[in-house]
């Protein structure tokens, strides 16, 4: 009965346990409404000085969900009438890139990447350019929706994570 009884609580506690850890097994992951597009202001209050913008979504890890956390920020910038998104976090070693209003470009204080007011690079050790993010283009007066992402540093490539 030593090993008959061992192979049936095997049957059952297996299944079981498989129920109980699958979370664990899953990470995190980031969720929030509208595909995964964050509302993150009126088009009409951006413009052609960059502004930084901080985005929230709802983060479950395994069995807990917390809702409304910082996943990250976007710099939205106006280009000859026209909307663009990067991301924050600069492509090198990813350092808090800042916007520069003296020299008009945005710059990493960590390594002294530099990069343009359209995302290109400029200088600095950075692979490639600020990574630009998806967004809604809305009309006049719409919300703004940006879906954030997150890529891989140290690359020339734009390689989601």
């Amino acid at each position: 009965m030593g090993v008959l009884g061992a192979g049936l609580a095997g049957v059952v506690v297996a299944p079981a346990l498989r129920a109980l850890l699958w979370p664990l097994a899953e990470g995190v992951t980031i969720t929030s409404g509208g595909e995964d597009f964050v509302v993150v202001g009126k088009r009409d209050q951006f413009g052609e000085t960059p502004i930084k913008v901080d985005i929230y979504a709802d983060r479950v890890d395994a069995w807990n969900r917390t809702k409304n956390v910082k996943i990250g920020s976007a710099w939205v910038v106006v280009i000859e009438g026209k909307l663009h998104a990067f991301s924050s976090v600069c492509p090198h070693l990813g350092c808090a890139v800042d916007y520069d209003g003296a020299t008009g470009k945005f710059k990493c204080p960590c390594h002294d990447s530099a990069f343009g007011l359209d995302g290109s690079h400029e200088e600095g050790p950075s692979p490639r350019g600020l990574d630009q993010l998806e967004f809604e283009q809305p009309k006049e007066g719409k919300l703004v929706a940006i879906r954030y992402e997150r890529f891989k540093q140290g690359v020339e490539d734009k390689v989601k994570v």
